[in-house]
């Protein structure tokens, strides 16, 4: 078992930290207290073995955690929002408790993220990311894929499956050079429509999903083939890709 003592915060450097026992979690509390505001669930790793669990902390809301670290060489707190079943949400920095309470409370409070970038500019996110508040994740992930380097995907394979109408409206997810497709944005993802493999040698396979329909593999020398196949092995009432997990797709 890992008996590594609890990384303490500098004194010097967090004297609201110190006074509230040399917790974080305990700070935030008292910050969000003093300044009127309820953070609800705050918490720090319960392990007493975790080295971190003084130092960093989390305030629980709906939609994912923000998450409040301490610097160890100088005054600053770490911000990071995180998204459940989208990802890293948001991220930046400050030497202000009292805005850390604030910005964790409004993100607590389901503030859109692009509000919350645009009232602290200290806060950076990404394009992806408000695409999904937005409800165009789809569109903009296609557009990312289109993008990527030809080392990472088959350009051919992505713009035959972007020019079917049925796939462009599903979520594109690439992984070592395969092209898979989602009927939701969020993770966990649907796993219920065949995915494409390139074949060593040229050319392509399509393979089924998981969840999907019991269709055999198929090796197509074409684009326009193997595509073909994987249209028709998609769910019954497949339609765009809904924005969110996939427990809210219908049936």
């Amino acid at each position: 078992m890992d008996t590594s003592p609890a990384v303490q915060p500098d004194p010097a450097l967090y004297p609201e930290v110190a006074a509230a026992g040399g917790n974080l979690a305990a700070a935030l509390r008292a910050a969000a207290a003093d300044a009127h505001l309820d953070l609800g669930t705050v918490s720090a790793p319960d392990s007493p073995t975790d080295s971190w669990r003084h130092i960093v902390a989390s305030v629980d809301a709906a939609r994912g955690s923000f998450v409040v670290t301490l610097g160890r060489e100088e005054r600053v707190f770490g911000l990071r929002a995180w998204w459940t079943g989208v990802g890293d949400a948001m991220s930046g920095h400050t030497t202000d408790l009292r805005t850390v309470v604030r910005i964790a409370h409004a993100w607590q409070a389901g503030v859109p993220i692009a509000d919350l970038c645009a009232t602290w500019p200290l806060l950076t996110t990404d394009g992806l990311t408000l695409a999904h508040e937005r409800g165009e994740a789809v569109a903009y992930k296609w557009q990312l894929v289109r993008d990527l380097p030809d080392r990472l995907i088959d350009h051919d394979i992505v713009e035959a499956a972007y020019a079917n109408p049925r796939l462009r409206a599903l979520f594109p997810l690439v992984s070592h050079g395969s092209l898979q497709f989602s009927r939701c944005t969020h993770a966990p993802w649907s796993q219920d429509v065949p995915s494409l493999f390139p074949q060593f040698g040229g050319g392509w396979k399509a393979a089924r999903s998981p969840a999907g329909r019991d269709v055999p593999d198929h090796p197509a020398r074409t684009p326009r083939d193997v595509i073909a196949f994987v249209v028709a092995g998609l769910p019954d009432g497949c339609g765009p890709a809904v924005e969110g997990p996939a427990d809210l797709l219908p049936g």
